[in-house]
């Protein structure tokens, strides 16, 4: 059995090496728009009570239709002419050094999200077929992604949206630690853990400045037996269950701990890996994909062997 874990929904591209003294990034502003925010469109479906959402016949036949008539540069304005009203958007600030003054006028991205089909509250669930669009901070499209949806090709990439601040400066990478989860971690901004709305015994930590690729770390606080559920989840993914590639499975450990590792396709454009390790009954997960062409980001990499275990303990 594959446990699939959902992947951070917005990724901004960063520089991923680090400098000495490097400058803080900001990222504040209200960008508030017209469009509905992802907990606004959530509400307005039926999946509040475990229905899932397809798009109405009419609405995915236009989307689906119409997208291979979607060009870089466009302007959101041009886009709902082709595809429609977005379902929802997530503006945010345009990254700037912390040390500038407020810029006279707010300057925000924005990725809009046009949904086929979905079962779960998880914003960012794997499972979902549903098409991405981003805009630059000048609100031009630069990369559109289609999820589960092999027939469709990406356009643009994230690199296209990469800001000024990051072209010209490194972004500050830092140790994070999160005692009650007995980790420590090194990331490129601040993971905003929160609880996962559809498994609430799951911490989900998300950073959101990897270059072209999406992670995700899961928490679970589920008592488990270590050794039996990593036997699952290895006997599965050695039978290649929903897709995994049985090559790829690899034992992995951290202080003693055992761990699996592995990696399957999302889709046609998409490779993903789930690394786990398990700690005296406590799961950490780590989900990550990125584009199929390049070999996995190194910021990826990077993330992932900063992982440490806080005052650990001999394996039970």
């Amino acid at each position: 059995m594959k446990t699939s874990i959902a992947v951070v929904f917005f990724a901004i591209c960063s520089s991923l090496a680090a400098q000495n003294s490097p400058p803080a990034v900001a990222f504040r502003g209200n960008c508030a728009n017209k469009l509905p925010t992802y907990h606004e469109w959530f509400q307005q479906t039926r999946l509040p009570y475990s229905e899932p959402y397809l798009a109405p016949g009419k609405r995915k036949q236009r989307i689906l239709e119409h997208y291979s008539k979607l060009k870089l540069q466009m302007s959101l304005e041009e886009v709902e002419n082709l595809l429609g009203k977005a379902d929802f958007s997530t503006p945010r600030p345009t990254a700037r050094l912390g040390t500038a003054p407020e810029p006279k006028e707010q300057q925000c991205s924005n990725q809009i999200a046009y949904v086929v089909k979905k079962s779960s509250e998880n914003m960012a669930d794997m499972e979902d077929v549903a098409i991405y669009l981003f805009f630059s901070e000048d609100s031009k499209l630069y990369w559109a992604t289609p999820q589960n949806l092999p027939s469709l090709k990406p356009l643009g990439s994230p690199t296209e949206g990469f800001g000024l601040v990051f072209a010209q400066h490194k972004t500050v990478w830092k140790e994070y630690l999160f005692a009650d989860d007995g980790f420590a971690i090194t990331l490129p901004d601040e993971p905003n853990p929160h609880t996962d709305p559809t498994l609430p015994e799951m911490t989900v930590y998300t950073p959101s400045l990897l270059s072209n690729a999406k992670l995700t770390l899961r928490v679970s606080h589920q008592n488990r037996d270590c050794a039996a559920t990593l036997a699952q989840l290895k006997d599965g993914a050695l039978q290649g269950k929903e897709g995994i590639d049985p090559s790829s499975v690899k034992d992995v450990s951290i202080d003693g701990h055992a761990g699996l590792e592995y990696q399957y396709s999302s889709n046609a454009y998409l490779v993903s890996s789930d690394r786990f390790y398990c700690v005296n009954g406590r799961f950490y997960a780590f989900s990550t994909n990125w584009p199929s062409t390049p070999p996995r980001p190194e910021g990826v990499d990077r993330v992932i062997k900063s992982f440490r275990l806080l005052n650990p303990e001999s394996p039970r």
